[in-house]
């Protein structure tokens, strides 16, 4: 017997380096369906997420040729480097999902938020974003990040069941 827990739209996940790997049976195990991409063939491997729903190489210049994200939907920005997140968020950002978190160091989010300020993205969307993701627990290993995210999305999850017209909570 399984019950669904939530209605809540897919995750999708951009990179499928080590910290992906860590977090997407994190989230499959908790109820969330994910749907991991890389433009890498050796990082798109169905043994890497076993778990996976969906796993796809895609042109991270081209989202829209691979997915359709919704305002339902959760995106996890992990890529190999900041001109990847930084193309992916231009692109992600305009379809307003419900939920935004990009891995990085502080030095890493200002450069990519700088460019894609340059790129005409708001103030106001940029301040939406998760960044860097995952409750503060002083995670450092692929593991423990996984685990500081997941946190983070339980409770995005948990308000959007409490009040499903508010686009995401506060920030904690």
């Amino acid at each position: 017997f399984a019950e669904q827990i939530n209605s809540s739209g897919r995750v999708y996940i951009f990179g499928g380096g080590h910290v992906a790997q860590a977090l997407e049976p994190v989230l499959t195990n908790i109820g969330f369906r994910c749907v991991v991409m890389d433009d890498r063939p050796d990082f798109t491997r169905r043994e890497l997420f076993p778990t996976a729903e969906e796993i796809k190489l895609i042109d991270f210049n081209d989202i829209a040729a691979s997915v359709s994200i919704t305002g339902e939907d959760y995106v996890c920005v992990m890529t190999r480097g900041h001109a990847f997140d930084t193309v992916v968020q231009a692109q992600v950002l305009p379809l307003r999902p419900y939920y935004v978190g990009v891995i990085g160091s502080r030095a890493k989010i200002a450069a990519v938020n700088a460019r894609l300020r340059e790129a005409g993205i708001s103030e106001e969307k940029l301040r939406t974003v998760h960044t860097p993701v995952g409750t503060p627990i002083k995670a450092v290993t692929p593991a423990e990040i996984a685990v500081s995210i997941t946190g983070e999305m339980i409770y995005e999850r948990a308000c959007r069941r409490e009040d499903p017209a508010h686009h995401a909570c506060p920030m904690v």
